[in-house]
């Protein structure tokens, strides 16, 4: 905390001398050499960098099963400091084990890539970062204990479903609906497993995060879907004729899923994320039978979701949450008056009116931000209101 608050509420009278002084002892006894770790973590990152650049000038005068050896050992050294940190708990038992499980798996999805150079082998992308997840996710999501892990592993999942879904695409030119509902629907799977994990595993934070991470996932892929409908009439993943049987299954499977996350979790988290998953089922499958190129209507589809996931902040307390729904659907005002009155852009007295409406935009949503936002700190009943997702 810096000594600049502290002195700010001491002249406001938020506290005394005395409550300064025991802040300022509490902060001094916790406090971190930043600036000493800063140096070691420089220190690591040259030797690391110093490393690669030694090796990369060698690179092609290296035999490659040196090189594979090379690899592999330093998987398993890291495996092995990884094992002998298990039992630690605080800085080492926590941030260093991340780290390290971090620049291990990273090793080993590029040892795939590196096994591929030496033996001139070649297969699709999804393959290896299948056998990469199918390998390693066991051994993130059981030991890994930060949002660094949780990050990681849910890269690793949407990339594989992703190169997948590309390769797949490359082979036919008529996926099955249930195949592409499917696929674009890993997300809300990840999301149901990290919700359902979570009432039974010690490492609820870590499994919390697994969940943040899906649901961001899923609300940023719908947004784009949406975006694309205003787009063009095939939208985002699927042709012209098919889209509405693509969402039509994706109603259905994420209605259900909705209705998994609210047996499991009957606080306000659980029935604002179900909430979402509904609006998303429903909006989406809206669109696309719409299939509309009027800006309204497109716009009307994009700011309904969004208001839903407003509603789910209000409901939860999720303040960050709501501002970014108010930031967002602010935005699309801002891009719908342009879009309804481009036609005036081309005048001076066009961009005139353009600039007040985003002037007059901005201060309401503001002003609307403050008036309605949840309070950063919420003490209530579990049972309605949460301050994270």
């Amino acid at each position: 905390m810096s000594e600049r608050k502290i002195t700010n509420w001491l002249n406001a009278g938020l506290i005394d001398a005395d409550t300064a002084l025991r802040i300022r002892e509490f902060e001094a006894d916790r406090s971190r050499p930043l600036g000493l770790w800063s140096l070691i973590g420089l220190g690591a990152l040259a030797i690391g960098l110093g490393l690669i650049s030694v090796v990369a000038a060698n690179w092609n005068d290296i035999p490659g099963l040196i090189r594979l050896t090379v690899h592999g050992l330093l998987i398993t050294g890291i495996a092995a400091g990884i094992f002998l940190l298990q039992p630690r708990e605080g800085l080492l038992g926590i941030y260093l084990k991340d780290v390290l499980l971090f620049i291990l798996a990273i090793l080993g999805a590029t040892f795939f890539g590196h096994l591929g150079q030496v033996y001139q082998t070649s297969s699709p992308l999804w393959q290896p970062l299948a056998t990469w997840l199918f390998l390693f996710s066991p051994l993130l999501l059981l030991v890994g204990r930060g949002w660094l892990i949780s990050l990681l592993w849910m890269v690793g999942l949407l990339g594989t479903a992703i190169a997948h879904l590309g390769w797949y695409l490359d082979q036919t030119n008529d996926p099955p609906s249930i195949y592409l509902a499917l696929i674009t629907s890993m997300p809300v799977f990840a999301l149901v497993v990290a919700i359902f994990v979570k009432k039974m595993s010690s490492r609820q934070v870590f499994w919390k995060q697994v969940g943040t991470f899906a649901l961001a996932a899923f609300v940023a892929a719908v947004t784009l879907k949406l975006i694309a409908d205003g787009l063009t009439k095939a939208g985002f993943g699927g042709s012209e004729g098919d889209l509405s049987d693509i969402t039509a299954i994706q109603l259905g499977l994420w209605s259900a899923a909705a209705l998994l996350i609210y047996i499991l979790n009957r606080k306000a988290s659980g029935i604002s994320v179900a909430a979402v998953l509904v609006a998303a089922a429903i909006i989406s499958f809206g669109s696309s039978l719409a299939q509309s190129d009027e800006p309204l209507v497109n716009a009307t589809f994009f700011m309904a979701f969004w208001a839903a996931i407003g509603w789910s902040a209000i409901y939860s307390g999720w303040r960050n949450v709501f501002q970014t729904v108010v930031a967002i659907v602010s935005l699309r005002l801002i891009i719908l008056s342009f879009e309804l009155a481009s036609d005036l852009l081309s005048s001076g007295l066009g961009l005139i009116l353009a600039g007040v409406i985003t002037i007059a935009i901005a201060v309401v949503a503001f002003r609307f931000s403050r008036a309605f936002a949840p309070a950063k700190a919420i003490t209530v009943e579990t049972t309605h209101k949460e301050e994270d997702p």
